[in-house]
């Protein structure tokens, strides 16, 4: 039996919790040196992130563009590595808030999180703060 440090559900709700909360150094040891994220971007192709240096980056772009943000979990299911999370993103920017429905999909592999695919509608969430 797996221990909740090691356990995929497990990881992916302790990054959560630790994304909610601010603690970027958190989310960083909840995932390997050679991770990567996905997630949409300004063209239809999106971002891909490589690695925790660029991780940081984003990580911390965002936290300062969007200090306010933080994710509930709606559902959350693991088969093996993978992890599928339905969630509800409420992001804030000078007094304006909005929620949006977003769905991410992880690997996880020895208790580290290798692989993130996240899906949301960014130009959407974009043009409602930027007004």
């Amino acid at each position: 039996m797996e221990s909740p440090r090691t356990n995929p559900v497990e990881v992916v709700k302790a990054a959560v919790a630790a994304l909610n909360r601010g603690d970027i150094d958190t989310v960083l040891r909840l995932c390997a040196e050679d991770v990567t994220l996905w997630a949409p971007g300004p063209d239809l192709v999106g971002q891909q992130i490589c690695g925790k240096d660029q991780l940081l980056d984003l990580l911390e772009y965002a936290e300062d563009r969007w200090p306010d943000t933080w994710t509930s979990i709606d559902s959350i299911m693991g088969e093996g590595e993978l992890v599928a999370v339905e969630m509800t993103m409420v992001a804030s920017q000078e007094g304006v808030s909005l929620k949006q429905p977003m769905a991410a999909f992880y690997r996880v592999r020895d208790g580290l999180i290798v692989e993130q695919r996240s899906y949301y509608d960014l130009r959407a969430l974009e043009q409602r703060l930027n007004g």
